[in-house]
């Protein structure tokens, strides 16, 4: 600990008094063994003790320590009502209240999660022996007055050890965090300067070890998903760190990196203010003990970040093929699903290529819908990822279980694929696809340099799906009653593409296309990245209007909407495709650079 200018290790006193009780413990279980009258009676009137009963009682009571750990997260200090109101009584308030008022009064007003650890106890006694101890314990000095306490009771020793072990049990039980993990990282990095993402990334690779070692405590949110690290979605907590480290002035962002003040990493804080003035630091100094978790860390750190990149690419790789792969087997009907090469996700990886496309199929396809140009942009030099939106590509039972954050959940899987594999991305999607590409581009501004919709249902000419939302709350009603007939759970599709998309067409997913879409809706006007609209002049499905109520919502001004003659919905398919296709590259090809 540094304080007052100088470093010492923890206070003593809690060890030094559990010594002290449990010796005049010893003492009195022997003025009580040995019928030492005088002795027993002055130690009931010293330690207000009212019956002879109760002596022998507190005699056979052993003495303990129960190390507790408190950890709290968030830890903010901030202007907050609590020290404002302070301030209107007293105007200038001690530097240490002013601390706790700011700490304290930001989780007061702001919230905090509090987790409380009890460990073993620890028992004094085990600390109090040899033949010294033995022979006081045996005397008849009482051991009462000051000036005994002060020359035979220091336990100086005993009491650093016994301090050593309750903080080594102390500190065993934080409750890691996400807070610990980036203050770990920021502070430890041996390089003053690091990429935003490179950082984002060893933060996800080293909470996926640490969910794997046998940690006392860890926060819950520690165990939920942890991609969003990855996609470029806002992440809540990372940003509130970083805001943190910001204001401390411990860090400043530039051009996608954080670069570190060494000289405020370096500076030493007073421990009644590092809180407030370095909460890196402390967040940084509570899992130090933590040996496994520590090294889970440094080896995260210690990696390359080329191979840092590979791994998080390969293990997206999998869990996505191996997500297909589960559900194919799951929903499997033969005769009705397609096989398995037309429904899995597909990567198409250019060596030393830059630049890279996210490309995302239509509702009821999979896949193969969008390969012919995914295989198109590769051969022009790009990297493409086909995303297989969950819920496709095996039967129509999977996509009536599934809701439209399923499937932008799963763009966000390739999404992770290609930002560990190139430095420039842009997303096109062709019908639904189309809408998850929009809502990427619009959550994202700063992972895409463009997006590309095709044809996407801002307005369907199908009065079916207009009715979707009525006849899932019919079925629901049915549902509760326990009544079999009358639901109308599928319709009848006649696709374009028979050997690609489904035959029978959920309600219930119709109902979740209507619903994401009109949520894409209230949200164009937030979309400022390039955006090419691509809209077939006489397209069946979607009503053509909906490239230019596309193109008039979007905020931003870098804009082009492409009318194409074309009287078939799928028109990245089959006939008239190759225009699109070219119309495609030449857009990326004027943002990629």
């Amino acid at each position: 600990i540094y304080n007052a200018g100088i470093r010492r290790p923890p206070h003593t006193g809690a060890g030094l008094l559990a010594l002290r009780a449990e010796f005049y413990r010893a003492k009195l279980r022997q003025f009580l063994e040995t019928d030492y009258a005088e002795g027993v009676d002055e130690y009931m009137a010293y330690f207000g003790i009212a019956t002879r009963e109760k002596a022998v009682e507190s005699a056979q009571i052993e003495s303990v320590i129960i190390p507790v750990n408190i950890t709290y997260f968030p830890i903010r200090a901030r202007n907050n009502i609590v020290n404002r109101l302070a301030h209107l009584f007293v105007e200038k308030l001690p530097d240490r209240i002013e601390e706790e008022l700011e700490v304290e009064g930001t989780m007061l007003s702001e919230g905090v999660d509090i987790d409380i650890n009890f460990g073993p106890p620890i028992a004094p006694s085990a600390y109090l022996s040899g033949k010294v101890h033995e022979l006081r314990v045996r005397d008849r000095a009482l051991y009462l007055s000051m000036e005994e306490t002060k020359r035979a009771l220091q336990f100086g020793r005993e009491a650093l050890a016994l301090m050593q072990r309750y903080m080594e049990s102390i500190y065993g039980m934080t409750t890691v965090n996400h807070d610990h993990v980036f203050a770990y990282l920021l502070e430890k990095y041996r390089k003053r300067r690091i990429g935003v993402q490179d950082f984002r990334n060893r933060a996800f690779l080293a909470i996926d070890r640490i969910q794997g070692l046998p940690v006392q405590s860890s926060h819950t949110s520690l165990f939920l998903k942890q991609r969003y690290l990855l996609t470029g979605d806002r992440h809540g907590r990372f940003e509130s760190f970083m805001d943190v480290a910001k204001s401390d002035g411990l860090v400043v962002e530039d051009g996608g990196a954080i670069i570190k003040n060494r000289e405020r990493f370096s500076r030493p804080h007073e421990f009644h203010d590092i809180r407030r003035d370095n909460v890196v630091e402390v967040l940084k100094n509570e899992i130090e003990p933590l040996k496994n978790v520590a090294s889970a860390i440094d080896s995260v750190m210690r990696l390359p970040s080329c191979l840092v990149r590979r791994k998080i690419r390969k293990q997206f790789l999998d869990l996505d093929r191996g997500v297909f792969e589960s559900d194919y087997e799951k929903y499997y009907l033969d005769g009705e699903s397609k096989p398995s090469n037309i429904g899995r996700p597909f990567f198409l990886k250019r060596f030393f290529g830059c630049r890279g496309i996210l490309l995302i199929h239509g509702y009821m396809a999979a896949p193969e819908e969008v390969r012919a140009l995914g295989e198109y942009l590769y051969r022009a030099g790009y990297t493409v990822y086909g995303v297989r939106l969950r819920g496709h590509g095996t039967a129509p039972e999977d996509l009536a279980s599934r809701n439209w954050e399923e499937w932008y959940e799963s763009a966000n899987r390739g999404l992770i694929v290609l930002k560990n594999t190139v430095r420039k991305i842009a997303v096109a999607g062709f019908s639904t696809g189309a809408g998850v590409a929009l809502y990427q581009a619009i959550n994202k501004p700063d992972t895409f340099r463009g997006v590309i919709s095709i044809n996407a249902p801002l307005k369907v000419n199908n009065i079916g799906s207009r009715l979707a939302s009525t006849v899932v709350l019919w079925n629901s009603f049915l549902g509760r009653l326990r009544v079999g007939r009358g639901k109308m759970e599928y319709v009848k599709n006649e696709p374009e593409n028979r050997h690609i998309n489904y035959f029978r067409n959920p309600i219930s997913g119709v109902a979740q296309l209507e619903k994401f879409m009109d949520v894409v809706e209230k949200r164009l006007k937030d979309l400022y990245v390039p955006a090419l609209i691509v809209q077939g002049s006489q397209d069946p499905v979607v009503n053509p209007v909906s490239g230019l109520e596309i193109f008039d919502l979007i905020g931003g001004t870098d804009k082009e909407l492409c009318r194409l003659y074309a009287e078939r919905h799928g028109i990245v398919n089959g006939e008239g495709s190759g225009r699109v296709f070219r119309r495609v590259e030449r857009f990326l090809d004027e943002i990629m650079g």
